[in-house]
Formats: structure tokens, sequence, C-alpha cells
């Protein structure tokens, strides 16, 4: 499915050629507390924000493990542009949730155009996923406040969740659901200033809020039983099993950078009085040791996983509930150890790691934030572990 003119080394390599902007504007990304337009710009230039765009679209439909693999690129440079490029390329799979016409007018037929937002469960019985939603001619009116809504400032498009309120009750989907999603312009809604965090301070994940704000009818779709207009397993299995790869593969990143990082500091850290340097110390090369092996070892989990889904992909097969499971079992794997690694390495430096300008406190952070994520984070090997003693799939979008 990796488009056929460009490999995944290549879109590896785009990704990480961004090295030298990003460390430019790093410190403006914390200050802002999101990314700043000249990484916004280059980043659409290389296509890095809607990789899943379907190719019938104009978008490069790349496999799981190149997504992955750009994903984990982009981390090593920074958790913040790891994850709004992360959080775009999930999100254009809900391009293939809409019909071909609305999305080719909506994308302008490139890969170029970044959906923010929000898409799940939460909200309340009268407000499921945060909004509800009044039938008008043409459409509906839409009403709510959503959380998280990471990329927001860049997006052109915010998606967000709420019920339909029918005369008769909320509106229920084919298999009796009653959470639907709405596509909104970004210019109409109002972004909530209230990202302030300790970790992923670039991601500009505030929430937001519409007030009667009308989507046309063909902009809207079932969340967990939607259409799939776009000809691919990908588009029309739990999200939740390509979307956990992608988060893992940022996760990955991070902890590569944070392993790196400590190897630099060791080797010339001198010693103090109480103790030896660390370069010379056993305790410093066995936890080395050991974290070198449970990152790769994790790393190693998440993309043979990943081509096994890429393998029922390029079949045109379902992917069966056992492998969504393992790709959850697989991409929580991922994040746990990486946050090992980052907490492991941040511990080792001493009070080197300590200060705002060190990477390994930026992966420290990071990463504690990271792993709080519902699908990305340590959640998932519940999920999975369910699946395994009771043969009972779940934890699905």
């Amino acid at each position: 499915m990796t488009n056929i003119t460009t490999s995944i080394e290549e879109w590896v390599e785009r990704a990480s050629s961004l090295a030298p902007l990003v460390d430019a504007h790093r410190d403006e990304s914390d200050a802002l507390r999101y990314l700043p337009d000249a990484v916004v710009a280059e980043m659409r230039a290389r296509g890095l924000f809607c990789l899943w765009l379907p190719q019938s679209l104009g978008g490069p439909q790349l496999s799981v493990e190149a997504c992955v693999r750009v994903m984990e690129a982009l981390g090593r440079l920074d958790g913040s542009v790891g994850w709004n490029s992360m959080i775009s390329n999930n999100h254009s799979i809900l391009w293939a949730h809409l019909r071909p016409e609305t999305s080719a007018t909506m994308t302008n037929r490139g890969a170029t155009a970044v959906i923010a937002g929000t898409i799940g469960s939460g909200g309340t019985p009268e407000r499921p996923g945060g909004g509800l939603a009044t039938p008008v001619p043409g459409g509906y009116r839409i009403t709510g406040r959503w959380p998280f809504a990471s990329g927001c400032h860049h997006a052109d498009w915010m998606v967000a969740n709420g019920g339909i309120a029918d005369p008769d009750g909320l509106r229920k989907d084919k298999n009796g659901g009653v959470l639907w999603s709405f596509l909104l312009p970004k210019a109409e809604v109002t972004l909530l200033d209230n990202w302030h965090t300790t970790g992923m301070r670039g991601t500009g994940s505030n929430d937001f809020e519409g007030t009667d704000v009308f989507v046309p009818a063909d902009r809207v779709f079932s969340t967990n039983s939607p259409e799939t207009y776009a000809d691919s397993p990908l588009y029309s299995t739990n999200r939740a099993t390509p979307w956990s790869a992608c988060i893992a593969g940022v996760a990955i990143g991070i902890a590569r950078t944070a392993l790196d990082t400590f190897l630099d500091v060791a080797r010339v850290k001198p010693a103090n009085m109480q103790r030896g340097s660390l370069r010379d110390r056993e305790t410093v090369h066995r936890a080395v040791g050991e974290m070198e092996g449970r990152l790769r070892s994790a790393r190693a989990f998440l993309l043979e996983t990943a081509r096994e889904v890429d393998a029922c992909i390029e079949a045109d097969a379902a992917i069966s509930p056992e492998l969504g499971a393992l790709q959850r079992c697989a991409s929580s794997t991922a994040s746990l150890a990486s946050k090992e690694v980052c907490d492991e390495m941040f511990t080792l430096s001493g009070m080197t790691g300590v200060y705002a300008t060190s990477k390994l406190d930026r992966c420290y952070r990071d990463i504690s934030t990271l792993t709080q994520h519902a699908v990305g984070g340590l959640p998932g090997l519940t999920v999975a572990g369910k699946f395994f003693v009771q043969g009972v799939p779940g934890g699905g979008f």
C-alpha cells in the first residue's frame, strides 16, 4: 500500500531531515504551546499530516509500518512534532467516511488538509461525546465543547462528536449507537486556551467549543459504525488498531532520543568526589544494556505486528479481533517500554537532566504525558489481555 514512487526509507528521511528546523524553533514551540508556523508549513509541504488520506483522493495511503516508522522519526526530533503529525495522520482515515466528492472538495484533492479535534466516547447521556445536534434543512446545528484538540491552531477542520436530537430521542446508527461525528471548519469554532501542561507543550491540545454551528449532512458520519467509501480494510477496521500503532511510534522515537542523549552525557560527565564517572559505573552499564534491549524488543514487536496488519490490508482481508488485540498489546508494550527507558535515563543522569534545556527533561515530561492517552497508552494492555483471556474484543472506535 505504500506509495509506489516513495519507499518507507524515503518517507523516514523526509521526516528526519526536519531536524535543523525543529531544533531552531523548539523554544518557540514551548512558549507558544503549539507548533510554530514555519514548522507547520514545512510539514505540510512534505505531506506529513495526511499519510492515510486515500490514494483516490490524492493521498499517499501509506502502510501501517511506514506510518509507525515516520512517527518514530518525528518523535526522535521532538515529541510535540511527532504527536501533531500522528494526530492529523490518524484523523486522515476519517476522510474515507465521507462521500468521495465531499472529501475531495474538503481536501482539495491533496495530502495537506489537517483535521484536529476529538473522536470517541465521553460526554453525558444527554450530550454523548460532548455535543448535541439538532436536524435542520440540509444538515444539523451542533453545540458543544470538546477536549484535547491537538493541532487545533494549524488545523483546517475540526472533528466533534455529539448526539442527534430527533423528536423521539437520540438518533441511532445501524448498530444502535448514538454517537455521531461532525466535521466543522476551524473558523466556526472557538479555541479555548487551556493547554497548560508539563509534557507535550507544543501540541496545542486545547479544548474547543461551538454554538449552533451549521454542519451539512454530508459532513456527518456515525462515529463507531461509519460507512466506508475507500476500498481498503484500513478504513473499515477498528480504528484503534492502526491509531495505537502510530501513537506508539512517537513513544519509541522519544525513548530513542532519551537513550542516545544519556549516552552522550555519560561519556563526558566527569566523576565527583563521592562517585566515579557515569561511563565507568557498572550499574550504569547494566541499566543501559537492559533499557537498550527493552526498547529494541518492544520496537520489534510493534513493527512485526504492524506488518501482519499490513499483510491483511494488502490481501484485502479483514483484520481479525485477535490481530487487533495483538496490535493494541504491541502498541501499549512499546509505550510502556518507552516510559521505562525515559524514566531510567532521566534518573541516571542525576542533576544534569533536570534543566529545561536538557533533552532528557523534555523526553521525561513528554513520555509521561503520552502514556496517559487512552488508545496509545497503557490501557491497551487491559484491552488486549481481556481478549486473550475471554475472547472479547474491546477498546474500539
